[in-house]
C-alpha cells in the first residue's frame, strides 16, 4: 500500500488502535497521520470517545456488582412475604 486516502484512514481506525494492523499498512497509516492534521485529530478524538465509553462501562459494572439499594431489597422480602402469608390466593 503506497498512498492513503483520508477515508482510507477512518476505516483502519480500530485495527490501529487494537494494534492489529500489517506492519505495511501501519507505516503508510503511520505516514499518513503524520501529514494530515484532520486525521490525527480524528484518531485522538475517536480513541477518547473509546476510553470515555470503556470508563463508562466500568463505573456501570462497579455500580452493579455493589450492594443493592436497601429500598429494593425491603420491595423484594415484602414481595415474598405476601406470597408465603397467603395474601391475594383464594382460601
Amino acid at each position: 500500500m503506497s498512498k492513503m486516502t483520508c477515508r482510507a484512514c477512518s476505516d483502519f481506525l480500530v485495527d490501529y488502535l487494537e494494534g492489529q494492523l500489517d506492519p505495511e499498512v501501519r507505516a503508510t497509516f503511520e505516514f499518513h497521520l503524520d501529514k494530515c492534521r484532520n486525521c490525527r485529530t480524528y484518531l485522538e478524538q475517536y480513541a477518547a470517545v473509546i476510553r470515555a465509553g470503556q470508563c463508562a462501562c466500568e463505573r456501570e459494572n462497579e455500580q452493579a456488582a455493589g450492594a443493592l439499594p436497601e429500598e429494593l431489597v425491603r420491595a423484594i422480602l415484602e414481595a415474598q412475604g405476601d406470597e408465603g402469608s397467603g395474601r391475594g390466593s383464594k382460601k
